[in-house]
């Protein structure tokens, strides 16, 4: 035990004194824990009280307080067995040197791991950093690491990088100049000092360079006005676009639910909302196959709730009516003209079916398969001409123009999720007429120069 000494020792709630490592008096240094005692086969006698309790940290537990035991009034522990003595034994033997030790070894013991460290500390000094070379004795110290071929091959480097840095410290660093404006006592006194801030300009490079920053600070500014110009032409055009839009009375918005984001996901709600807010088209329709639960979290489409609704062909009719001669406006239209032309693809391919099913019935010809592939290209035909057949018109690219929000890993202006959107259909229309009515304000949420 430490000698040190303290002032008069803390006391717990049981009026046993409480001292820190180091603050246990020398009187008291014969004293030991459990773990102690434990180790010299002894262990407190029933009914003998701890003389005072240990203070001590341990990393990971905290602080804690720990009994110390009068050795004098201890008890001897229990004999070990032979069998208990042999596994003591073998627990604390070290598995390399073979060496028994005071405490238990798991894979080597104190000073076997002191001579691994140092050998390989031996290892690194001997081995090059660059080659990685082993050599018989440690490199000298100003080789920083480096064996005897590899210092001298890069020893002229050196010179040559150290001169070049030393050249440079005293030339002026103007373009393409070679004036010396600094002796290497006055670098090397410059440094010492704390005063050295690089290489000194001559008066000419100075001038053209103090010159050539104003110019470029000029062309910054004038870059920076023309982009804020070219900003506002943009904010102005798409607020005309807007008003424009919102002032047709020939001008309906369009969206669709469906069962997913793939290539054969069905449409399971339609709605078509005019700019007066009049609804043209608002209905569920039955996908005929189930509708998966991601997509039900989605718009919270259930089906129960479209095993009674039209399906789409039955729609259809009233669908082109409410969009013929309109402007059609879709937020993010590729998707939903892509679903569109799905379902017309379907509709047709059922409805040639049909139309060569009542031919063999008449005629008693079977269809083969060249006149089945036709049969898909004439749907497909006439689901194309159905759509060329309308005015489609995309609302998220100019959105996301008129939100200003440059995306440079695209090299574009990041697309922008519909505002407020409910993801229900004829909510989503509503939604795009409000930012519509957003964009006819005039004013832009970003500007450039904010990107």
């Amino acid at each position: 035990m430490p000698d040190t000494t303290t002032t008069a020792p803390q006391t717990d709630q049981t009026s046993v004194p409480v001292y820190g490592r180091k603050e246990l008096p020398e009187h008291l240094h014969h004293l030991r824990t459990t773990t102690e005692l434990k180790a010299q086969r002894l262990k407190p006698a029933d009914g003998q009280q701890p003389v005072a309790l240990l203070r001590v940290y341990r990393r990971g537990h905290g602080w804690g307080e720990f009994p110390l035991y009068d050795p004098a009034q201890a008890i001897h522990m229990r004999p070990l067995s032979a069998k208990q003595r042999a596994a003591m034994t073998t627990r604390r033997t070290c598995p390399e040197c073979k060496e028994v030790r005071d405490q238990v070894v798991h894979q080597a013991c104190n000073q076997c791991r002191r001579r691994h460290q140092q050998e390989q500390l031996d290892l690194n000094a001997r081995t090059c950093v660059w080659c990685r070379r082993v050599s018989a004795a440690p490199h000298p110290q100003e080789r920083n690491g480096q064996c005897t071929p590899c210092w001298l091959h890069r020893r002229p480097r050196q010179h040559f990088e150290e001169e070049q840095r030393a050249i440079l410290s005293r030339t002026c660093p103007g373009r393409d100049c070679e004036v010396v404006t600094a002796t290497d006592e006055e670098i090397a006194a410059a440094r010492a000092a704390g005063t050295w801030r690089g290489p000194r300009w001559c008066p000419p490079c100075a001038d053209r360079e103090k010159r050539e920053r104003a110019e470029q600070r000029l062309a910054d500014q004038e870059a920076r006005e023309r982009a804020e110009e070219m900003r506002r032409r943009t904010v102005t055009g798409l607020t005309e676009w807007a008003r424009t839009v919102l002032a047709d009375p020939d001008t309906v918005v369009l969206d669709t639910e469906t069962t997913g984001l793939h290539q054969q996901a069905r449409i399971v709600e339609l709605g078509v909302l005019a700019v007066s807010e009049d609804s043209l088209v608002d209905t569920l329709l039955n996908p005929g196959v189930p509708i998966p639960a991601e997509a039900t979290d989605h718009h919270g489409i259930t089906d129960d709730q479209v095993s009674d609704a039209p399906a789409f062909e039955d729609v259809l009719p009233r669908l082109t009516a409410a969009l013929a001669g309109k402007r059609v406006l879709i937020y993010n239209a590729a998707f939903d003209i892509d679903r569109l032309r799905y379902e017309l693809t379907r509709y047709h391919v059922e409805r040639i079916a049909q139309d060569r099913a009542r031919q063999v019935s008449d005629t008693g010809v079977s269809a083969g398969l060249p006149e089945q592939a036709e049969a898909g290209a004439e749907a497909a035909a006439r689901a194309a001409a159905w759509i060329d057949g309308m005015r489609f018109d995309d609302v998220m690219a100019p959105y996301s123009t008129w939100v200003d929000e440059w995306s440079d890993y695209w090299g574009n202006y990041a697309w922008q999720p519909l505002p407020s959107g409910c993801h229900r259909a004829l909510g989503d229309c509503q939604a795009v007429l409000e930012l519509l009515k957003e964009m006819g304000n005039g004013e832009a949420t970003k500007s450039a120069g904010t990107r």
